[in-house]
């Protein structure tokens, strides 16, 4: 039960269901071309049902050609809104063409009540990349437009008992294979998901690791060309971590890591990142902060780690202290930079900083 209503909330989700467009975007391009496919072959059909009439409606069949254009735009379709509006569109339209023809067709209606089933079996695979609401929605609207059109006259000769027969069980049926294929994908996601966390996560303290810090720098240093945002950047680095290594072991040396990467992500913003970038050395990326603001932060971590009471296994107290670094870049100086060149210029600035506290000392920050 929690699962479903799991499934069901995240299909209310942007991102979620921005995701899973991408994930089905070429595969709903090639069912809407397979449709242009079947609807201009099923000729055969109307030969074989009227082949008077087959003969004038060969032109129809293949005006279906209007499918590709569709089929192009939800390929190229940038939101999952836009392309499900064109999906339900069409899904419509071709139904409609598909009943036009066969009213022109001598019992036509009555005879090939069968194709009718084949959109309710295109909607299943079409709407696999849209929210569950949508696949039902489009499943109700292929289902209950013949219907719709019986009543309005215009498809008077609709057997509504054998349509009606044929139909209902065939679209319950495919509500739940909807329904079967949103599971499925529901546990892509958590999977892909997971996969993707572990990737940028570093697998000891829990925050970024250096390959995501990478990708970090870069949007936000693309942020910064974009909007003149200012940026900055905190480097630190545990003084003499060699010595608690060689003095208390290196799985005490491992919680000290850790209570770095705690102290820092308890101190930050919720908009900050935290990234170890390997060994003790850590890197905080502030979005929108001034160099002010980011000494303030590293002075509020370093009292913190100063103060903090840390004992070893044994019980015995662990002095340890932090030497910090901070850079910045800010508004429309570095217009004329590139994004790698402004991330490289943010680290090495903010390195020359840390190395700047280790030789004033150490547990000082420095800023440049």
């Amino acid at each position: 039960m929690t699962t479903v209503k799991e499934i069901l909330l995240c299909n209310f989700d942007n991102d979620y269901l921005q995701k899973k467009f991408r994930a089905y975007r070429l595969q709903t391009a090639l069912v809407i071309l397979l449709t242009a496919v079947m609807g201009a072959s099923e000729w055969i059909v109307d030969h074989a049902i009227d082949p008077a009439a087959a003969s004038g409606l060969i032109w129809m069949r293949l005006a279906y050609v209007w499918l590709l254009i569709p089929a192009w735009a939800i390929r190229r379709a940038p939101s999952h809104r836009s392309a499900t509006l064109m999906a339900l569109l069409t899904l419509l339209l071709a139904q409609i063409h598909d009943i036009a023809i066969l009213r022109q067709l001598d019992g036509g209606l009555s005879t090939a009540v069968m194709s009718f089933v084949f959109y309710p079996l295109a909607v299943t695979l079409l709407c696999l990349g849209f929210s569950i609401f949508v696949n039902w929605l489009a499943l109700a609207l292929v289902t209950l437009s013949p219907f719709a059109l019986a009543a309005t006259g215009w498809l008077s000769e609709l057997p509504n008992k054998l349509y009606g027969l044929i139909i209902w069980p065939t679209s319950i049926f495919l509500a739940c294979i909807c329904v079967t294929f949103a599971m499925g994908y529901h546990r892509r996601y958590l999977l892909e998901r997971a996969l993707e966390d572990a990737s940028n996560t570093d697998a000891l303290t829990g925050v970024a690791n250096r390959r995501h810090f990478q990708h970090l720098l870069q949007r936000e240093t693309s942020r910064l060309l974009r909007l003149a945002q200012p940026c900055a950047l905190l480097m630190l680095d545990i003084d003499h971590f060699k010595r608690i290594n060689d003095n208390f072991g290196h799985p005490t040396g491992d919680r000290v890591i850790k209570a770095l990467a705690d102290a820092c992500t308890l101190n930050t913003r919720d908009v900050d990142e935290v990234a170890r970038l390997g060994g003790e050395e850590f890197a905080v990326l502030m979005p929108g902060s001034t160099t002010e603001g980011a000494i303030h932060l590293a002075e509020r971590i370093r009292q913190y780690i100063e103060t903090m009471g840390f004992r070893d296994d044994l019980g015995h107290v662990i002095p340890w202290t932090v030497s910090i670094g901070v850079a910045s870049l800010e508004n429309s100086e570095q217009s004329m930079a590139s994004i790698e060149s402004l991330g490289e210029q943010l680290i090495g600035n903010a390195d020359a900083a840390l190395y700047a506290a280790k030789n004033a000392g150490r547990n000082c920050v420095k800023s440049l």
